[in-house]
């Protein structure tokens, strides 16, 4: 999120593909904004992580799934 804010560009950065500049270019024009999400509040964890039950219904919840029937 640093990189995509900060628009100065580094030499250190130079491997940094496409889609990073594609990004930085659509928050320059404000199209797009880009917020910092707590691990606590990261529904892409239910597609990455084994969850205990109860994490796994609050995220089915925020992304409005349907939990598998017990």
């Amino acid at each position: 999120m640093a990189l995509v804010n900060n628009l100065i560009f580094h030499a250190r950065t130079k491997h940094i593909e496409i889609d990073y500049h594609f990004i930085r270019d659509r928050i320059t024009a404000k199209e797009i904004t880009v917020h910092h999400i707590s691990s606590q509040d990261q529904p892409a964890d239910i597609l990455t992580k084994a969850l205990p039950p109860k994490r796994f219904d609050d995220l089915c919840f925020k992304l409005t799934i349907q939990p598998p029937a017990t």
